[in-house]
């Protein structure tokens, strides 16, 4: 069972993610929780999927005692797959609980930004003829490059126009428009590099994840065993990714992440910051503490629980359908793991971390040879990882763990 509000000794979790399983077709680096569903998706199908989400949400909303919602992500699979009318009923859901200043954000894929599409998040009229409930929506553009080779190369069957689509969203007056990227994708060049970072200079999206592509073994891609660029051409690439972004002012906030001022993703900053957050469908992820959130700063040790709805469909909205908690893994977190975590989760947003919330996973030993690199800074008591050691982070967390 989920942890229940009573007897928990801070506020309730304030960010709520939704995974939508659904895309059309998978990519072949794809390994996410998806299910592809084809050109025109069972209606029934989503209809069932919106309705488990509102009845998980009840379930949820209840046993937290959750009053206020910060942020609220929808995010896949493909959200913009569901369409407009659907999008706002799942949104409706949770609009009594979202703070004047919310942020909500949807992800969507070129190839549903259609006219009806953009009005909506522009806060216009809805498919159904209402007004949509929400002002001021977040838009999450999966672009992976605007250059067709590396979209093809990573098995991306849509043709849309990712350019277009982001012209559409402005025009209809969507201001906060986020664009992912993906770089290190098999025959991409340096050319095609600096084409992604001309586009990006010419739109000007508020913000830019921008990612190493990751082959996962299992993957179709992997299966290709496709020559990707060299260990030293897809550092280059990063460097270059980070530096360009920078030139064009955007801040270099987290690993992969970089906004303009005043934009940055406040939804993703709460993971990153260790906040108690509830996943909501099938592959989604919760993590609550007994004690309430806490972020990578705080020296207090807590319990932590970690569960995930699996990523199964049909026995997820059965379940939900009959008034039950849908089908989940659960996790223990103990200290250990949660300062490794702390450490890690720091790291990618070079926030400093006390000492001495890390007793128990740090290898003491290794503190002054990565200090002397330029990696990580001490001082004041605290452990911060540097710019230079964030180009590594990972790297540099698995040198610091204890083992």
């Amino acid at each position: 069972m989920s942890v229940a509000a009573a007897g928990r000794e801070a506020p309730p979790p304030r960010h709520v993610y939704i995974h939508v399983p659904f895309c059309r077709a998978k990519c072949d680096y794809c390994d996410f929780a998806s299910v592809a569903v084809g050109d025109e998706p069972s209606a029934a199908l989503l209809d069932e999927f919106v309705a488990a989400v509102a009845a998980e949400w009840e379930l949820e909303q209840a046993a937290h005692g959750v009053r206020r919602l910060h942020t609220l992500y929808v995010g896949g699979g493909t959200p913009s797959l569901l369409g407009p009318a659907r999008l706002e009923r799942l949104l409706e859901l949770f609009r009594g609980f979202l703070t004047p200043h919310a942020e909500v954000t949807v992800e969507a894929n070129p190839e549903d930004v259609t006219p009806a599409f953009a009005e909506w998040a522009a806060g216009g009229k809805a498919a159904a003829g209402r007004e949509a409930p929400l002002r001021g929506l977040r838009v999450s553009l999966g672009v992976q490059s605007f250059d067709a080779g590396p979209r093809a190369a990573l098995g991306r069957r849509a043709t849309a126009d990712p350019a277009a689509a982001f012209a559409r969203l402005r025009a209809a007056g969507v201001s906060e428009l986020s664009v992912d990227l993906i770089f290190g994708v098999p025959g991409q060049t340096p050319a095609m590099l600096e084409a992604d970072l001309a586009a990006v200079a010419r739109l000007r999206p508020a913000h830019v994840s921008w990612y190493e592509l990751d082959v996962v073994p299992g993957t179709p891609l992997a299966k290709r065993r496709e020559p990707r660029p060299s260990d030293d051409a897809r550092a280059g690439m990063y460097r270059r990714v980070v530096a360009g972004l920078a030139r064009l002012g955007y801040r270099w906030y987290e690993v992969s992440n970089f906004a303009l001022p005043g934009h940055r993703s406040r939804h993703n900053l709460a993971y990153w910051r260790g906040r108690d957050y509830l996943g909501l469908g099938p592959g989604a992820v919760s993590t609550v503490s007994e004690r309430g959130g806490c972020d990578a700063s705080d020296v207090s040790t807590v319990s932590a629980r970690r569960w995930r709805d699996l990523p199964d469909v049909s026995a997820y909205c059965a379940a939900l359908a009959a008034g039950r908690e849908p089908p989940r893994r659960h996790e223990r977190l103990d200290a250990a793991a949660q300062q490794r975590e702390r450490l890690l989760l720091a790291a990618r947003i070079g926030a400093p971390v006390p000492l001495a919330t890390l007793a128990g996973a740090l290898d003491a030993a290794a503190l002054p040879t990565l200090a002397a690199a330029g990696f990580i800074s001490l001082h004041g008591g605290t452990l911060t990882v540097t710019r230079k050691g964030r180009f590594v982070a990972n790297e540099v967390c698995v040198r610091l763990f204890r083992a």
